[in-house]
C-alpha cells in the first residue's frame, strides 16, 4: 500500500516536530524550507538574510525555560543555562534534527508559493507549487501530496501601525523585525512603540547607548521576571494546583508577581486589563532602565516633522515599531 505523502511548510521548531511525527505514523514527509538552514525564527543572521518570515536580534534569549521549551523525548544538555540564548537554542534544534535523522527529508532554499486542491480532489490530494529561492526567475515546480502541514510560524509579516504625523516624520522609522544591534542608535533619541517582549528587550538594550529612549505604551503593561524566588525559572514556579485553580486565582497570581517585580503605579505601568487576554512582557532589565532614567515612558505618541519648543514633547530622531507581526 502506498504511503501517504505529507508536505510540511517550514523547518522551524514545529516543522521538525511534524517531520518526526509523520515518520512515527508511517507517513512520507517532505519539508520545504525557504532558507538554507533549519530553525526558522531561531536561525539568526547578522544581515537579516531571511527575506521572509520572522527574525530576531543578536542579544535575544529565550523567555521560556529550557525545561519548558524542549521536546519531551530530547531534553537540553544539563550544562545549558536555564534560559538559553538564540545560538544555543539553534544548536539544540540542530542536535534534535541530527539525532532523529530529519535533515534528509528537508528541501532547503525552496519556497512554497501556492497550495490548491488537486483536480477532482477524489483522494484529498493537494497541488503544492514551489520555487527555488537560490535562483532568480525560476518556474514553479508542482508536487502532489495527500496532506499539508503549515509550520511557517505565527508571526510572518511586520505590522507597522500608522500614527498622525508619521508620514512627514524626518527621522528613521523601522520595525523590530529588522533590528539586530543598537549600534546605529548610539547618541540618538529613540521612540520605541509597543508593549510586547521585543519592545522591552530593544528599549532596554538601546537605552544603554542612545541619548534618550522613550517607550510608548497605550495602556500600561504587566511586566514579569524570568526568575522568581531563589532564582527559579518563572514557568517552573507555577504548580499544577495553580494551573487547575479558578481563573481569578491564577490571574491574581500573575498580577502579584508583576507587582513584586516592579511597582506598577510608580512608573506609570499600571494596567487594569487582564494579563491573560491582553498579554504581558517578560523582561528583567526594564525596571532598572526606568529607575535610572535610561528609558522613559510615554503614555501617548508624538511624532513631529520638526523640533518644537515644548518640554513635554521629545525631539525624535528615530522611531522603532515593536508591534506584533501578522500571521503568514
Amino acid at each position: 500500500m502506498e504511503r501517504k505523502r505529507v508536505a510540511i511548510i517550514g523547518a522551524g521548531v514545529s516543522g521538525l516536530a511534524a517531520i518526526k511525527a509523520c515518520l512515527e505514523e508511517g507517513l512520507e514527509p517532505t519539508c520545504f524550507e525557504q532558507s538554507e538552514e533549519i530553525g526558522g525564527l531561531w536561525h539568526y543572521t547578522d544581515d537579516g538574510g531571511q527575506q521572509h518570515g520572522a527574525s530576531m536580534y543578536k542579544s535575544l534569549i529565550s523567555n521560556v525555560s529550557r525545561e519548558m521549551s524542549c521536546f519531551s523525548d530530547f531534553p537540553f544538555n544539563t550544562d545549558t543555562p536555564p534560559y538559553p540564548p538564540h545560538s544555543q537554542f539553534h544548536h539544540y534544534l540542530q542536535q534534535y534534527c541530527n539525532r532523529f535523522d530529519l535533515r534528509k527529508f528537508i528541501r532547503f532554499k525552496t519556497q512554497v508559493v501556492k497550495v490548491q486542491q488537486a483536480e477532482g480532489f477524489v483522494e484529498g490530494e493537494w497541488n503544492v507549487h514551489t520555487v527555488d529561492t537560490g535562483t532568480d526567475g525560476t518556474e514553479p515546480c508542482q508536487h502532489v501530496f495527500h496532506a499539508i502541514m503549515v509550520c511557517s510560524g505565527v508571526y510572518h509579516r511586520p505590522h507597522m501601525s500608522l500614527f498622525a504625523g508619521l508620514k512627514t516624520f524626518q527621522g528613521t522609522v523601522t520595525h523590530s523585525r529588522s533590528y539586530r544591534t543598537p549600534d546605529r542608535f548610539q547618541g540618538k533619541t529613540v521612540l520605541v512603540i509597543g508593549a510586547g517582549n521585543s519592545a522591552g528587550d530593544i528599549a532596554a538594550e538601546v537605552g544603554l547607548t542612545a541619548s534618550k529612549v522613550y517607550l510608548s505604551l497605550r495602556d500600561g503593561v504587566w511586566i514579569l521576571p524570568r526568575l522568581t524566588h531563589g532564582a527559579r525559572p518563572l514557568d517552573l514556579s507555577v504548580s499544577r494546583a495553580l494551573l487547575h485553580a479558578p481563573d481569578f486565582v491564577s490571574r491574581n497570581y500573575i498580577k502579584m508577581l508583576s507587582r513584586t517585580h516592579i511597582n506598577q503605579a510608580n512608573y506609570g505601568l499600571h494596567r487594569t486589563k487582564d494579563p491573560y487576554t491582553h498579554g504581558f512582557m517578560v523582561n528583567d532589565e526594564i525596571p532598572y532602565r526606568l529607575a535610572s532614567g535610561k528609558v522613559r515612558l510615554l503614555a501617548q505618541i508624538w511624532v513631529r516633522a520638526l523640533p518644537v519648543d515644548n518640554a513635554r514633547t521629545p525631539r525624535l530622531y528615530n522611531s522603532l515599531g515593536c508591534t506584533t507581526p501578522l500571521p503568514a
